[in-house]
């Protein structure tokens, strides 16, 4: 049977020949099985450019699919009667953690979803939080917690056995859940309010600094923010805060320990290294959606603006996930997910994959091996820790 023949045409003759054949030789094994198309252009700079239409993967794989394997929760147990789930992690084996900020524990479940431990409790002492507000698995074998008032990481094992407490830089509440993240090489990224940007450390229970990343931000100025008035207890307070929609950076750390970087306002991802070389472009010929109608009205309505100062178009990028055989999920969705925009290793669009149920934003979705942890609601907003299996 004659196979569909991909489209990705490589412009630039001085295109590095090794790039160029790992990127056709890769194509070329799913030729037959899918028809998609994509142009990849290299600068002078060295940097990859992929620009991709916005259509689907019409052969006959199709688009993946997320199936619903596992489900934790439940109103009135002992150890899956989540409060307020704020952070999840897997291990290599399989293992849940669930960081209840709430409760101030971390509840961990087998592979089937059977309660093994908790580990931690309010307090002071070794083990022991103030306030939980995130945490990761490093592939090494440990577990790292980042309390936000005691400003300290402390780091388990998967018994719950501390093995080591450092102090961390943490402002109170300056981000909850923590954005944290480790890669395949088991660094772990950190993001550092202090300079708004991303520190890494090397493996292991230590805290061996490896580098750092100067997150890009847009100065705040009277066009793009608004200032609202908070009372309470004989006090008035002003809060200044970001227009609705107007521009944003959004950032994740990768596999490679790379830095996927993105303006909200424009459909394209950028991968940076710590070094700040630029290493490749993902681009999708999707234009923002227009904030316009009932929408626009109550939006205004709510930050008590005048319509006029919201911008035109909504965000056309929520957040980017990464997976760990190098795919990229694009959030688009304002509130709870319920579909990513898709992009494989090279970069090239593989469609919007579709889950069965509303995935949270918060906390983070866990990517794993043809897995994605994250939370859903279930009736009154009750949380549910679900695992979905990716089918391709």
């Amino acid at each position: 049977m004659k196979g569909h023949r991909m489209n990705v045409a490589i412009r630039n003759p001085g295109m590095p020949a090794m790039v160029a054949g790992a990127l056709l030789a890769a194509t070329a094994v799913r030729a037959d099985a899918q028809e998609r198309s994509a142009v990849v252009d290299t600068l002078e700079s060295g940097r990859i450019v992929v620009s991709n239409p916005d259509t689907p993967q019409t052969g006959p794989q199709g688009v993946p699919m997320l199936v619903e394997a596992l489900r934790i929760g439940s109103v009135a147990g002992t150890c899956d009667a989540f409060g307020d789930v704020n952070s999840i992690a897997v291990d290599g084996d399989g293992r849940i953690y669930v960081a209840d900020r709430q409760l101030n524990e971390i509840s961990v479940f087998s592979a089937q979803g059977e309660c093994v431990r908790t580990i931690g409790r309010s307090g002071e002492g070794p083990g022991e939080f103030g306030w939980l507000a995130g945490i990761i698995w490093q592939p090494s074998g440990h577990l790292w917690t980042i309390d936000a008032t005691m400003n300290r990481f402390t780091v388990f094992d998967s018994l719950g056995n501390v093995h080591a407490t450092h102090p961390s830089p943490v402002v109170r509440a300056a981000a909850l859940p923590w954005p944290l993240w480790g890669d395949s090489g088991g660094n772990l990224h950190f993001y550092h309010p202090s300079f708004r940007g991303i520190v890494k450390y090397a493996p292991g229970p230590g805290l061996d600094s490896l580098g750092s990343f100067l997150l890009p931000e847009f100065p705040r100025n009277t066009r793009n923010t608004y200032t609202q008035e908070v009372s309470g207890a004989n006090v008035r307070i002003a809060n200044r805060s970001r227009i609705p929609y107007t521009p944003r950076y959004r950032w994740t750390v990768n596999p490679d320990g790379n830095i996927w970087v993105a303006n909200t306002s424009v459909f394209a991802i950028h991968e940076l290294t710590y070094a700040g070389d630029t290493l490749r472009t993902v681009r999708l010929d999707r234009e923002a959606p227009r904030l316009e109608g009932s929408e626009r009205d109550s939006i205004a309505s709510a930050a008590g603006i005048p319509e006029r100062r919201l911008p035109a178009r909504k965000y056309a990028i929520e957040r980017i996930r990464t997976s760990p055989d190098g795919w990229v999920w694009i959030e688009t969705e304002r509130r709870a997910t319920r579909a990513w925009d898709v992009f494989d290793e090279l970069g090239v669009y593989v469609g919007r994959v579709a889950s069965p149920v509303p995935i949270e934003k918060e906390p983070f979705p866990v990517f794993g091996a043809g897995t994605l942890t994250g939370v859903t609601l279930g009736e009154m907003d009750v949380p549910y820790v679900v695992q979905l299996r990716i089918v391709r």
